[in-house]
């Protein structure tokens, strides 16, 4: 009887074995050429005031839907696909399109825009022009180790227009942070015209500088007891002051300022803003909206601003 049980035993693991040779596991996926094909992110960067009546609920690419949808929607300041994923065309001129609702069959946007093989960004910034299209730069650069847990890559894209006129800037902007440590000024970027992007800049992060109240370095994450966001390399991460210089073409320099003509903010306000930076990221910082913008705070997506988007 034992030597039956143990036959059984043994032929059973046959079968399991057997069956584990037969079924594979696989993933239906398609290698894309890089050399050979567009990888490409939609970004909507329109200066426009926030409404229900904007909002775009279908993307056409070429008469084909690229994304729709009922209830998401793209909206002001936003992109498509999400992190990480493109759309993969092929190189050369295509129509992009914008509906307001799934069922319409007119677009509320309708331009041409051309592509080349490799990583792009393409960027809506006026509902009457063409999208301003990006190389993104699909090498990243890294740092050693040591480099890494002190760092993070930030790119600076000028989308600023002048006014609500549309009018393209003749000055270039150039984009300084606040070193976390020193408290010096420091170019962020190249200077870099409307419709041009700068090229990574590598940003220093102290995760343990001292806390101080209303400068690089404080965070709501600290805590008290010994000023620092995270106690690992992998969790370190630090507040950054930016603000930017114009750069006028005969080469005078003078700090950016912005003027919300409709809202409390109605005179000329040294530009400044801070963000959250992560050891090790890559973000993309967007400067757009209008320097002189017709809107006040409370409808502020007219006005000049950052928006930081993640790349990697």
């Amino acid at each position: 009887m034992k030597i039956f049980k143990y036959i059984i035993i043994a032929f059973a693991s046959m079968i399991a074995l057997a069956s584990c040779e037969k079924h594979d596991l696989g993933y239906d996926c398609e290698q894309v050429d890089a050399s050979e094909n567009a990888f490409v992110y939609f970004y909507r960067m329109i200066p426009e005031a926030a409404s229900t009546a904007t909002r775009a609920y279908r993307v056409e690419i070429d008469g084909q839907p690229m994304w729709q949808g009922t209830s998401a929607y793209l909206s002001q300041f936003d992109y498509i696909p999400a992190q990480g994923r493109h759309y993969v065309l092929k190189p050369g001129t295509h129509t992009l399109k914008l509906f307001l609702s799934h069922e319409d069959t007119e677009p509320y946007y309708n331009q041409e825009f051309t592509v080349k093989a490799g990583m792009q960004d393409v960027v809506i910034t006026n509902i009457n022009a063409a999208p301003i299209v990006f190389d993104n730069n699909a090498e990243y650069p890294h740092d050693v180790t040591a480099h890494t847990a002190e760092s993070f890559y930030l790119r600076f894209v000028n989308i600023m227009y002048e006014d609500e006129n549309f009018t393209i800037p003749d000055y270039k902007l150039q984009y300084y942070y606040q070193d976390p440590t020193d408290l010096e000024w420091y170019p962020a970027s190249d200077p870099v015209a409307f419709g041009e992007a700068s090229s990574w800049t590598r940003i220093h992060i102290d995760q343990f500088a001292p806390q101080r109240s209303g400068e690089s370095g404080t965070g709501s994450s600290r805590l008290e007891a010994d000023n620092r966001v995270g106690h690992t390399v992998s969790s370190g991460s630090c507040t950054i002051y930016y603000k930017m210089k114009k750069i006028e073409a005969d080469g005078t320099e003078s700090w950016m300022t912005y003027n919300r003509k409709g809202g409390a903010e109605g005179s000329d306000v040294e530009y400044k803003d801070y963000w959250t930076a992560y050891v090790g990221r890559h973000q993309a910082h967007f400067m757009r909206g209008m320097r002189v913008s017709p809107s006040g705070s409370g409808t502020g997506n007219t006005a000049a601003w950052i928006t930081q988007m993640g790349k990697y």
